[in-house]
């Protein structure tokens, strides 16, 4: 009698201090009423509710808070496909913030430092803040793209050298290598760190293309430094191996040479389009697709990442001109034979908010298309294995509300009114005048 008694009293005392467990934002179940949710065609009004941080429209037996969504227009977070962000502490929460608050819930970080992403990693792929997929360092030439950037950074604190006597120091240095990027100029040297490749625990593998056509003259050259990518012939057999070890692969190009090279060999992703950039003196026959090329993407079913300011306002208003050109050449074709398309910034410390809205500018998609793509494709493309890109029946409780509809005014898309990722509302901090 003695044991059954205290083990009722065990018992009540556990169901006292369960009952008072404060209820996190992630265990709380919301009730979400009067919203306009999109369904991937148009925006119906529904109920869901957020039971652990999952959607469902199947009314649980307790709901902890009714939100009233005031008759917005409820939609999936966005994504940035292409970054460079959250390499490190510097700035780190400020990019957060900034992506948080233009509804970009999720980002590939197309080469990092392998030391900055693991000073991040704490800050990072949780409910309040952005979820990010790593390629933790690249692989290119001898003084290869990449090398010029992190070795910059590391010795001059800039990406990059602007005088004869920079470009020897930094041909010279050595910091960020095994880091930042691997050189692989060799099978042998491929197979000599790849286990140290993998070792770094890459979510996905970049490898870098620059001007392929003149691979073998630049290669030549000792007073430069990243204006060569790697040897063509090693790209088949990069890709070979991360397919065997389970890793897609996403390539930096930048002309149909390049193009073509890393579609033959099989690589997941086109981490740019070839025509963010054409100098005036560039023929375009080095970057604008053929129809064939268009096809052969389809039909690989390759990603493709154009990045369409990457370059920034300095390229001055005529270069601009023709390459937007070029860039709606190359979508009109992608699109009209249904090749994925994904968006992304390539712009250090920058949301993709303005890539996007240059690239809506250029009329090649719907407004509807654009929305899809944003919303829908890219997060899918970072994130393979999660059910996140719709508002469905057991996907995660990721959403942003809008004031107005994207689908008449695609400038909407910048009219945010809530947030909420995996169940928790997201707050922000309040913006302060400088």
């Amino acid at each position: 009698m003695r044991k059954l008694c205290a083990l009722l009293l065990l018992l009540l005392f556990w169901a006292q201090a369960s009952a008072q467990k404060p209820t996190t934002d992630q265990t709380k179940t919301y009730g979400f009423v009067n919203g306009q949710w999109f369904d991937g065609k148009r925006f119906r009004r529904r109920i869901f509710y957020s039971v652990n941080g999952v959607l469902t429209q199947k009314k649980p037996r307790t709901v902890d808070d009714i939100v009233d969504l005031a008759n917005g227009f409820v939609i999936p977070p966005f994504a940035d496909a292409h970054t460079h962000n959250f390499d490190g502490l510097f700035n780190l929460e400020r990019q957060i913030n900034s992506y948080l608050r233009d509804g970009v819930f999720y980002a590939k970080v197309q080469t990092n430092t392998k030391s900055g992403a693991s000073q991040s990693a704490a800050k990072v792929n949780v409910p309040t803040s952005v979820d990010v997929a790593y390629a933790h360092g690249a692989l290119t030439a001898s003084y290869g793209h990449g090398v010029e950037v992190y070795e910059g950074l590391a010795v001059l604190r800039k990406p990059g050298a602007n005088t004869p006597a920079e470009v020897q120091q930094l041909r010279q240095s050595r910091l960020r290598e095994n880091d930042a990027y691997y050189i692989i100029d060799t099978a042998e040297d491929l197979e000599r760190k790849w286990s140290r490749i993998l070792a770094a625990k890459p979510d996905f593998l970049k490898i870098y293309l620059l001007t392929s056509e003149e691979f073998e003259r630049r290669r030549a050259r000792t007073d430069t430094i990243g204006d060569r990518g790697l040897e063509p012939k090693l790209v088949p057999i990069i890709v070979a191996k991360a397919r065997a070890a389970g890793l897609r692969v996403s390539a930096h190009v930048d002309t149909m040479t390049d193009y073509r090279i890393a579609l033959a060999a099989g690589v997941d992703e086109m981490a740019h389009l070839p025509g963010y950039y054409v100098a005036l003196d560039t023929g375009l026959e080095k970057v604008l697709l053929t129809e064939q090329d268009a096809r052969e993407t389809a039909r690989r079913k390759v990603w493709v990442i154009p990045a369409p300011i990457a370059h920034g306002d300095w390229i001055g208003k005529a270069v601009r001109e023709r390459s937007d050109d070029a860039l709606r050449r190359n979508l009109k074709l992608l699109h009209a034979n249904r090749a994925r398309i994904a968006f992304g910034s390539d712009r250090y410390g920058s949301t993709p908010l303005d890539d996007v809205l240059h690239l809506h500018r250029l009329g090649v998609f719907t407004n509807l298309e654009m929305l899809k793509i944003w919303a829908e494709d890219t997060p899918q493309t970072i994130f393979l294995d999660r059910s996140i890109g719709h508002l469905r029946e057991g996907y995660e409780a990721s959403f942003l509300v809008l004031n107005g509809n994207p689908l008449t005014d695609f400038a909407q898309i910048k009219n945010i009114r809530l947030r909420f990722k995996q169940g928790t509302p997201i707050v922000l901090p309040v913006k302060t005048k400088p």
